[in-house]
């Protein structure tokens, strides 16, 4: 039995001053545990006389010093592991978000039959005599997706937005909130996509010349066609249009459109950007900037389109805008060329009035594309609901559909005949 006390005694001598929580009262008043422990034994037992640890003034501030470097090591490490879980939690979030952002989609393809839109302009959100006929077009017919304006060609907001520049732009006409999206999406069902105008604003440009393209024949910024283009090297530039796209996103769309994501279409060698306007420096800046507006979206649960022209299908270098077929398949979810009939010139796939032959034109151009491995799932292309006959229209769609992808249309004042469409009892 005295062995058995002496090993309780000789454990709770060890154990005691390593413990992390132990605070010198505690040391020093275990003589009364000890006690403690004798107590419980029988009478006839032999107990080993209770004893005081006495410590020196020294030694108790040595204990103390311990004591709390001890405590500190618990709190850092409990801080740190607080923060790698946190960041943990947050790319496993940003994570979730994309993946129900491609389920979303494909469950929403598949339900209807692919992807059937078209455009309205964001000025005509509030216009009765623009909104009802798309409303009647959406209740009876196979369209079942929406493009609307967030940021216009005139470099406008329809939005109440919070960053920091638009103090100085003033810049909104807000035509709808995040209540009104939402609303708007679930009463319809349908797929809404907002069309962010990239680098191409003529109100950013002209209050903060410096991110914008310099025409050194006068100083100023550069305008093209009363359009001022915004230079694609330029940080604020870039950060401005990211963080309108992240509101767009946050205000219940579910896929972010990019328009204008390219450099002027011009000959003018007059010009100046923060970086040497190169193909290589093109390409890459056109790129980067994609693929870090599509990592922000994704990780929000949107989904990211950019708008390109139709000879990018064909073409072999960038025509100088930056826009290179392969490259921007790598880092966005569609592309949306416009494939506009009107557009091609004289002889085009050997017609000679392309604008006649919709169906001709769009066929042609985008096997073009698929011929190049673009996915069908990938591209969506932009068709022509202007200058064309009823008829003309429905063989824009039919060529889309025959190849078996997507389609949205486009009419800059959002006019649309209801017999362009398929009825949803036909």
């Amino acid at each position: 039995m005295n062995r058995v006390i002496f090993t309780i005694l000789f454990i709770a001598i060890i154990v005691i001053p390593i413990s992390s929580n132990l605070h010198l009262d505690d040391i020093i008043s275990d003589s009364e545990f000890i006690k403690n422990i004798g107590s419980k034994f029988s009478p006839t037992t032999t107990v080993v006389e209770a004893f005081e640890i006495k410590l020196t003034e020294q030694e108790k501030t040595d204990l103390k010093v311990v004591n709390e470097k001890i405590n500190n090591l618990e709190a850092n490490v409990y801080s740190s592991t607080a923060n790698i879980l946190n960041a943990e939690l947050v790319d496993v979030n940003k994570k979730v978000n994309e993946i129900k952002a491609f389920y979303n989609y494909e469950k929403f393809t598949l339900k209807n039959n692919g992807i059937k839109g078209l455009y309205l302009n964001g000025y005509h959100y509030l216009v009765n005599e623009k909104i009802e006929p798309i409303f009647q077009i959406l209740e009876s017919t196979d369209v079942n997706t929406v493009v609307i304006d967030v940021k216009t060609d005139n470099g406008h907001l329809l939005y109440e937005s919070e960053i920091e520049e638009v103090l100085t732009l003033n810049n909104i006409r807000k035509k709808f909130s995040a209540e009104d999206i939402v609303s708007f999406k679930n009463s319809y069902e349908i797929y809404l996509i907002g069309r962010v105008v990239a680098f191409q604003d003529p109100i950013y440009a002209q209050k903060y010349p410096a991110s914008a393209i310099l025409d050194l024949s006068n100083g100023q910024p550069y305008s093209q066609d009363g359009q001022f283009f915004l230079d694609p090297s330029d940080d604020l530039a870039r950060k401005y249009i990211l963080n309108v796209a992240i509101e767009a996103c946050e205000l219940g769309f579910d896929e972010i459109q990019l328009d204008y994501i390219r450099y002027p279409d011009t000959n003018n060698t007059n010009l100046q950007f923060d970086e040497e306007s190169t193909l290589e420096t093109r390409t890459k800046n056109i790129n980067s900037f994609l693929l870090e507006v599509r990592e922000e979206l994704h990780a929000r649960g949107c989904l990211l389109s950019a708008d390109i022209f139709g000879y990018v299908l064909i073409a072999k270098n960038d025509n100088g805008i930056g826009q290179l077929l392969e490259p921007l398949l790598e880092n966005v979810d569609f592309i949306s060329p416009m494939v506009y009939p009107s557009h091609y010139s004289k002889g085009s796939y050997g017609l000679s009035n392309p604008n006649s032959y919709p169906y001709e034109i769009i066929t042609a151009s985008l096997n073009d594309g698929l011929k190049r491995g673009v996915d069908k799932v990938k591209l969506r292309p932009f068709l022509q609901g202007f200058w064309h006959t009823d008829e003309q229209v429905r063989l824009n769609i039919k060529a889309a559909e025959d190849l078996g992808v997507g389609w949205l249309l486009w009419n800059n004042v959002s006019n649309y005949n209801l017999e362009y469409f398929a009825k949803l009892d036909s």
